[in-house]
């Protein structure tokens, strides 16, 4: 196992790399070559089908998490639905605790539309620890990291990322760009009440 530590900012980061003994080096060379395939759509894996559309949205949530750091990372859960939107701060945010707004059908409707033309169903779970397919495993810790989940009767995705970058060399995989869209759409969406 490898460990690095590295302050970035206010934030420390610590990295570790668990290699197969027997391969040590060899896998230490490959690691970005592994970063570089695991981002993005899974090319290693099957298009996941592509789930059908909600024809009744009243038991569809959409849900973007954020977990803080050891810095000044904002923590918070917003929670949305087709009539409301739920905020939930937790730390370094403008509004500590619950706070609820009305959200219309059409602004809920257009960041569904979002998750569905952004293809999240086919982006892969987990973009934070990189699982190489020669055994080594690349886990960056104690930096920010987020996700968004949709929620329906008959379907539920969660997309996690923790997208890193040391002496502009990616630490961890990083998600489609429609990942950073629709998390940009929802964090407008928190600081347009002033919640962030």
């Amino acid at each position: 196992m490898k460990i690095m530590a590295a302050a970035v900012g206010t934030i420390f980061v610590v990295i570790f790399t668990i290699f197969e003994p027997q391969t040590s080096e060899k896998n230490k060379n490959t690691l970005d070559a592994c970063i570089t395939l695991l981002s993005g759509f899974p090319r290693d894996v099957p298009e996941s089908p592509t789930p059908q559309y909600p024809t009744d949205t009243t038991d569809v949530t959409l849900e973007y998490f954020a977990s803080g750091c050891y810095g000044a990372c904002p923590a918070f859960t917003l929670r949305i639905s087709n009539r409301t939107a739920v905020f939930e701060g937790h730390d370094y945010v403008r509004a500590k605790g619950k706070r609820t707004a009305k959200l219309s059908p059409q602004e809920f409707e257009t960041l569904l539309h979002a998750w569905y033309d952004g293809k999240f169903y086919a982006m892969r779970d987990d973009y934070c620890t990189a699982r190489c397919p020669d055994g080594v495993v690349h886990i960056v810790t104690d930096i920010a990291d987020s996700s968004i989940t949709l929620t329906t009767p008959t379907f539920k995705k969660r997309v996690y990322e923790c997208f890193f970058t040391m002496n502009n060399q990616p630490q961890t995989p990083k998600p489609p760009e429609q990942y950073f869209q629709l998390s940009q759409q929802l964090l407008a969406l928190a600081k347009s009440h002033r919640w962030l």
